[in-house]
């Protein structure tokens, strides 16, 4: 087997992938918004658990941003690579507009 043929065979994926990471990435930060908030795992009952809270919910964001978008680059799939770091920078943003949106007066 030579060494081309995977990296020609993640190249031909990346456009089904990035349907498929749109995906996760929205749960990820569903996830994330819910674990600072304290929905998923402890409630937080001091502002400095739920500073905690909030701050590791932002590391793992960070995290999962940057691991994909390495992930993506290194695996030279293009589409799948321009879906998350879209995905992961626009989800926060359309998120707070929702809610200011929403929010009564």
């Amino acid at each position: 087997m030579s060494a081309v043929r995977p990296w020609g065979q993640a190249k031909l994926a990346s456009g089904p992938a990035a349907a498929i990471v749109v995906l996760g990435d929205l749960l990820v930060c569903a996830v994330l918004l819910l674990m600072s908030i304290g929905i998923i795992g402890a409630e937080p009952t001091t502002r400095a658990e739920e500073t905690a809270a909030w701050q590791s919910a932002g590391k793992l964001y960070f995290g999962w941003l940057v691991v994909g978008a390495a992930s993506f680059a290194v695996l030279r799939m293009p589409k799948a690579l321009l879906a998350h770091v879209s995905t992961m920078l626009l989800s926060p943003v359309a998120l707070f507009v929702l809610l200011l949106s929403s929010s009564p007066g």
